[in-house]
């Protein structure tokens, strides 16, 4: 089952995402910029699609087509916590009727473990509904005021993506990735 997250006006978002994770392509790099003060609220994310373990390959790369997002947030169907991720050019090498659990980038091996070992995957998970954060792997967290210019370092160490949750973590506003800041750099006029 999908669950959309939406923003909600003058609520705090923060990017949490996980380090350590490297995907077999290149990062990205991203020289000295002056962004000028912007902030990650800037970049005018859309907002994220969530999917569960047990969405199949083939509707999750629908959905990741529809929107035009290359990396889906992955979360529990019942505790709502984020496991991992999908990482959509992957995914479609896969057997379209596979489910992502069998694809997605887990956060940790435990969470995987006590996923499989709860095997519920008949429960859906309501819209909107609280995402906790794994306490199990350690999260870069920035805030709506963090310089892009510290995101760009951010990805300039290697991360692919950054997920971004308001600061309770009660909802998933987007994911940010390295084309979203360059599409930022190529939008604004130059100095």
């Amino acid at each position: 089952m999908l669950s959309a997250f939406h923003f909600r006006n003058h609520m705090a978002l923060y990017v949490v995402a996980c380090t350590g994770y490297f995907f077999p392509m290149n990062p990205t790099l991203f020289h000295t910029v002056d962004y000028r003060g912007a902030t990650v609220e800037d970049l005018d994310i859309r907002p994220a699609i969530s999917i569960n373990p047990g969405t199949s390959i083939d509707r999750a790369i629908h959905v990741a087509f529809e929107n035009e997002f290359s990396f889906l947030p992955v979360i529990h169907e019942a505790h709502k916590t984020l496991l991992g991720v999908l990482n959509v050019e992957e995914a479609k090498r896969a057997p379209p009727k596979d489910i992502t659990k069998n694809h997605m980038l887990w956060f940790s091996q435990r969470a995987r473990s006590n996923y499989e070992k709860e095997s519920k995957t008949h429960e859906k998970t309501p819209v909107n509904s609280k995402i906790f954060r794994p306490s199990s792997r350690k999260y870069h967290v920035l805030t709506p005021l963090t310089s892009l210019e510290e995101l760009a370092a951010f990805f300039n160490d290697g991360n692919y993506f950054a997920i971004i949750t308001n600061g309770d973590g009660n909802l998933v506003y987007g994911v940010v990735t390295p084309e979203d800041l360059l599409k930022y750099e190529h939008s604004r006029p130059r100095l």
